[in-house]
């Protein structure tokens, strides 16, 4: 009943911003202005060493490979295509390391006044605004990424509308597989939010999304974040998704604060700590996924000597509440280079 509903709304939703299309394009005259495009990439390695094990195992790592390209259409349309070359989430720690390209993005984009609409494989409002707040990408991903609260891209339809300049809606219709997955059933994942602009450098973010397997799972998050000059840079967020994996009782929650500061013109200090926790499923005595609960520390400072190269030095350690599993810590030598 929830799926037959929902998917007689998205269509008439679809039919509306439809019509509403051809009612803005009419009349208006058609434009080939052959703008140039743009090519562009990123390249995030490092080199890091163990701390408090007796092998400490060190090793060089590049983690990921971006390339993509952008090109104008005309003054309302746009596309982009971008490849992510990494190793897959799902392969086994014991599986030989190998590279795979996916279509990280590949989408058509609209944008009319204040309202922007993209299909196909697209990047999560979401996910982009923490990732820029965290602002270092290049060493961990953002919690909600980084602990499986969600997918920072997904294949499906996005729209946002800019009502004022301090205050923006988006809804988004994917597959909730993530861009790594074919969709292999008919499930669909529904996902609005608000962004809001209340001044003095602040930006707060409401995020909900639902979508039902037998069971229904759904996730809220809420994000505050603050930017002085791009000086001091900081924000916290805090997610609790029901239903994890669509299996009944089997809820998750976390938060992660995260605080970057230029002591410096190029030089920045940084730190986060992220917590996530599941809990006691009936008729259990210890939380569901104990095993991969826990707290973690990030911590050190940021040199880029140019604007398209970054290197960290920093500090990380894990710290799982399963008494059976060891802390890990790390030393950490991170570098990103962007074109």
């Amino acid at each position: 009943m929830y799926i037959t509903e929902m998917i007689s709304r998205i269509l008439g939703f679809c039919l509306f911003w439809i019509l509403s299309f051809s009612t803005i394009l009419e009349g208006q005259e058609v434009q080939n202005p052959k703008k140039k495009g743009e090519v562009y990439g990123k390249i995030y390695s490092n080199f890091y060493t163990e701390l408090n094990r007796g092998d400490n195992e060190s090793a060089f790592e590049i983690r990921r490979a971006y390339f993509g390209y952008q090109h104008d259409l005309s003054d309302h349309f746009s596309a982009n295509i971008k490849l992510d070359i990494g190793s897959p989430e799902d392969l086994s720690e014991f599986s030989l390391i190998r590279r795979y390209a996916y279509f990280k993005n590949a989408y058509l984009k609209y944008t009319h006044n204040n309202f922007s609409t993209y299909f196909g494989i697209i990047d999560l409002t979401h996910f982009k605004i923490q990732e820029k707040y965290w602002a270092h990408r290049y060493i961990e991903k953002s919690f909600a990424d980084a602990y499986r609260f969600g997918f920072s891209a997904d294949l499906g339809w996005m729209a946002v509308y800019e009502w004022t300049n301090w205050l923006s809606v988006d809804f988004t219709l994917s597959n909730g597989e993530g861009y790594t997955r074919l969709q292999g059933d008919n499930t669909f994942k529904t996902a609005f939010g608000v962004t809001i602009l209340p001044g003095y450098n602040f930006i707060t973010r409401l995020y909900y999304n639902v979508s039902e397997k037998g069971n229904r799972m759904n996730t809220t998050s809420a994000f505050i974040g603050y930017n002085l000059d791009h000086k001091l840079i900081a924000g916290i967020e805090y997610h609790y998704i029901i239903n994890d994996n669509y299996v009944a009782d089997q809820n998750r929650n976390g938060y992660s604060g995260y605080v970057s500061y230029y002591i410096f013109d190029k030089w920045q200090l940084f730190s986060r700590y992220d917590k996530v926790s599941s809990n006691i499923a009936q008729p259990e005595d210890i939380p569901w996924n104990l095993t991969e609960d826990g707290s973690k520390i990030i911590a050190g400072i940021e040199f880029s000597p140019i604007k398209e190269v970054k290197l960290a030095i920093d500090y990380q350690d894990w710290f799982p509440y399963a008494e059976n599993i060891a802390n890990e810590q790390y030393i950490f030598l991170n570098v990103e280079v962007s074109f």
